[in-house]
């Protein structure tokens, strides 16, 4: 029973070393004795918390996700396959998305402040972006091997939020409270890709990594704002 339970609170720690070692290797060039080296442990005590690689990215895509606590349950575990978990990842964001701030912000036709809307739908997609960090990585970096992971990030995950967000700026410049730009589709990206960077990309940049969190994020927030704001209404 105490190896067991000892097994399971580890649970958490061999998470953590297969999400830094799939960001970094991608899922293809991952090996199980990689996450056992990130670990400490040897390869053949990997297999006694998860039945296979498939299974661990999952757990970590999972979790990174915020899909779900840790499973419980005899070990090892074996989780549904990857196949099973992107769609489930996919039909999450097509339910969710458009969400809080955005999606209050297209249900309601007269905010009362434009500016402080759009800063909230703006720091809420930072925050979304900060939190899910790990998994959006390792997304990232295995899309390199496996195209249904870029296909996942292309169109289930960006596509829905850029659609969503294309809308609301449109709407908003419709009615005079936000600027028009040339194209609201490719303003809609420029927020996005923005966003990304502060809360996301800047950890691979050795100078954007040394940009505290709260500044990198009101730094992001500010300029958007302004950016899209009419002149005559930030004064």
């Amino acid at each position: 029973m105490t190896g067991k339970r000892d097994a399971h609170e580890r649970l958490p720690e061999l998470i953590a070393a297969a999400v830094r070692v799939f960001t970094r290797e991608g899922y293809g060039s991952a090996r199980m004795s990689d996450v056992a080296a990130e670990m400490g442990v040897s390869e053949a005590a990997i297999y006694r918390y998860v039945d296979s690689k498939e299974g661990l990215f999952v757990l970590a895509i999972r979790r990174a996700l915020l899909l779900e606590e840790l499973p419980g349950g005899d070990l090892p575990l074996s989780p549904a396959p990857l196949a099973a978990t992107l769609r489930d990842v996919r039909d999450l964001i097509a339910e969710a998305v458009p969400f809080g701030a955005l999606a209050k912000a297209l249900a309601d036709r007269e905010p009362g402040d434009a500016a402080a809307e759009l800063e909230g739908i703006l720091r809420e997609l930072f925050d979304l972006e900060f939190r899910t960090r790990e998994a959006a990585d390792m997304l990232e970096r295995s899309a390199r091997e496996l195209p249904e992971m870029a296909d996942l990030l292309i169109t289930g995950i960006w596509a829905p939020v850029l659609a969503a967000l294309t809308e609301y700026l449109n709407g908003r410049a419709d009615a005079g409270m936000l600027r028009r730009t040339p194209d609201p589709a490719v303003t809609a990206r420029l927020v996005l890709e923005t966003l990304t960077w502060f809360a996301r990309h800047r950890f691979s940049d050795p100078d954007g990594a040394a940009i505290p969190a709260d500044l990198a994020e009101d730094t992001a927030i500010d300029t958007l704002v302004h950016a899209l704001i009419p002149a005559a209404a930030t004064r």
